[in-house]
């Protein structure tokens, strides 16, 4: 029997942040692969994390201080991005999160 939600899997995660493109360097004609090392240090950041921790306002700080780090960002950039940022949050929490649903036919 499988455990439902599942677990992040990297894959799936650079998935997520490269259609989020919070810094739009994807639409700037940027490699599909831009946000491996981001999706990649959020992955290990929450390995081993329940489900139960996956819900958006958990993860969000994460995600804002990985952005700081990885972008060297102020406050004032942080905040100009914060909307796309919460928006990754929600993705992620949606798949990965306590309130996580299979996706079926009926549901697409």
């Amino acid at each position: 029997m499988s455990t439902w939600p599942p677990p992040p899997d990297l894959d799936s995660l650079k998935e997520l942040f490269a259609t989020a493109d919070i810094e739009g360097l994807i639409a700037d004609d940027s490699p599909l692969d831009e946000y491996d090392p981001e999706a990649k240090h959020f992955y290990e950041a929450t390995i081993g994390l329940p489900s139960t921790g996956f819900a958006a306002e958990q993860i969000l700080p994460l995600l804002e201080q990985l952005w700081i780090k990885q972008f060297t960002l102020n406050g004032e950039q942080l905040a100009q991005r914060r909307p796309a940022i919460e928006a990754l949050a929600q993705q992620i929490a949606r798949f990965f999160g306590p309130e996580a649903q299979p996706l079926t036919r009926e549901t697409n």
